[in-house]
C-alpha cells in the first residue's frame, strides 16, 4: 500500500492544510510560514479560526 505524502506545511513549504475526511469527523488543519510562524487546530470551529489566523498572518507577514 502506498502512503499519502505528508501534506503538512513547513517553513520550507509554507501554506495551510485543512482536512475533513467525513461529515461526522472533526476537521483538522495546520499552517506554517517561511518566517517561522505556525499553528495547528482540531475541530471545525477551531480550524475555521485557524484559517482566519493564517489569512491575517499572510496579509501582514513581512517575509511573504
Amino acid at each position: 500500500m502506498t502512503g499519502v505524502p505528508d501534506l503538512a506545511p513547513t517553513p520550507e513549504r509554507p501554506g495551510v492544510h485543512v482536512a475533513k475526511p467525513a461529515r461526522d469527523v472533526p476537521a483538522h488543519g495546520s499552517y506554517a510560514c517561511c518566517c517561522g510562524a505556525s499553528g495547528r487546530a482540531q475541530g471545525d470551529d477551531d480550524v475555521r479560526d485557524l484559517v482566519a489566523e493564517w489569512i491575517d498572518h499572510r496579509n501582514t507577514c513581512p517575509h511573504r
